[in-house]
């Protein structure tokens, strides 16, 4: 006989050993429904056809269970019997084992759902946490609005915190933009003393380094750049404050120097009052670039200056007294590079003569300047009229 295979509804014969469609056995192995006549798997407790317990008796067989004697109706005459009795309504079928699988599914959904809720809000409740305590931290105002924007439904102790801590942020930006608009250094350390920890204090030290340094530029002084220096140790102008520094003391006259020139125009204008041409010379250097204003002079031409001044007949002595106006700068020299030194100062020359109409004394303005070697490389001198 020709029957559906009850796994896959294919046609196959009831006596094949397999079906040749899904390969499940059906010799021995099937059998009919004894509710509904369909063809199932002889294992199967509930028919896939009509749902109802194989092993449960159906209601026709139910009816056809003979009464028992003992409860066996006494005959009624058949005049007296009813016209006909009605059969009783079919029962409708349970189907438990469906309902069963119906409430364990909705339980294990309703599970899923409230753990996903539960894990969901305690995800939320985590990342608020964090968000909160990020906050705290930062000095950002963006920040902290950006948390009471997103954060709505936070716990409002959270919400207050967030919102003072924001408005502190506010008053220390207006403090700063005050001291900004000043430009002053004390605005600008005062802001550093009430907000060390503020975004800002770099930017004001920044500007603090660079008002110093402005500062010590105009007084380009060794005194100036060297506090800037012990001020700004990581300053942005520390190496050029320490080049200028440099330059400035290499150009620093020592006292040593001080004497060695002031020896030298002693004897100098010594050995123009005494006449001493030896001594004369060893005052000058090799060139003499300007004397008296006149370039391309020799050394024989300074000794005889010196003669000149004692040509006159009644001059019986002269001397020269130097002042105590001494200036003395370093100075480079542009063609070798080297460090000379520019003096000025002034000089009286008293004259010791016979004839009383002549003149006895004269006050000269000496500019002059002196070798690295220490020798007389320019001088000139203008009379001061008294």
């Amino acid at each position: 006989m020709i029957i559906k295979c009850p796994e896959c509804g294919h046609q196959v014969s009831n006596l094949a050993e397999t079906c040749p469609s899904c390969g499940i056995a059906i010799a021995g192995n099937i059998t009919k429904c004894p509710h509904c006549g369909g063809i199932m798997l002889a294992n199967q407790d509930v028919c896939p056809i009509c749902l109802e317990d194989v092993h449960q008796s159906s209601n026709r067989e139910r009816e056809d269970v003979p009464t028992p004697a003992a409860t066996q109706p006494t005959t009624v005459p058949a005049a007296e019997a009813p016209a006909a009795q009605k059969p009783a309504a079919p029962q409708p079928r349970k189907h438990r084992g469906l309902w069963a699988t119906f409430i364990i599914a909705l339980v294990i959904a309703l599970g899923v759902v409230f753990v996903g809720y539960y894990f969901y809000r305690h995800t939320q409740e985590q990342n608020e946490l964090y968000a909160y305590e990020n906050a705290l931290q930062s000095s950002e105002p963006a920040v902290l609005q950006n948390f009471l924007d997103i954060y709505v439904a936070a716990p409002q102790a959270h919400r207050d915190s967030i919102a003072a801590h924001l408005e502190r942020l506010k008053q220390i930006d207006l403090e700063w933009s005050n001291a900004m608009m000043t430009r002053s250094k004390t605005a600008l350390l005062k802001y550093i003393q009430l907000h060390p920890e503020s975004v800002h204090v770099t930017e004001a030290k920044l500007i603090i380094d660079s008002l110093d340094w402005v500062q010590a530029a105009l007084d380009n002084t060794l005194d100036s750049y060297k506090n800037y220096m012990e001020t700004h140790s990581d300053g942005l102008h520390y190496d050029d404050a320490k080049m200028n520094y440099d330059k400035l003391n290499e150009r620093l006259v020592t006292p040593a120097e001080e004497q060695m020139i002031s020896q030298l125009f002693n004897s100098y204008f010594s050995s123009l009052a005494k006449d001493d041409e030896s001594s004369l010379l060893s005052t000058l250097g090799s060139v003499i670039r300007t004397f008296f204003n006149r370039q391309n002079v020799t050394k024989a031409d300074v000794v005889q200056y010196m003669k000149q001044l004692h040509e006159a007949a009644d001059i019986n002595s002269m001397n020269f007294l130097l002042g105590n106006d001494w200036k003395i700068d370093k100075i480079e020299n542009i063609d070798t590079g080297e460090m000379e030194y520019a003096v000025t100062f002034s000089v009286d020359q008293r004259i010791d003569r016979n004839d009383p109409d002549q003149e006895r004394l004269a006050t000269y303005k000496v500019s002059a300047k002196v070798s690295p070697e220490g020798k007389i490389v320019d001088l000139n001198m203008k009379k001061i009229v008294k």
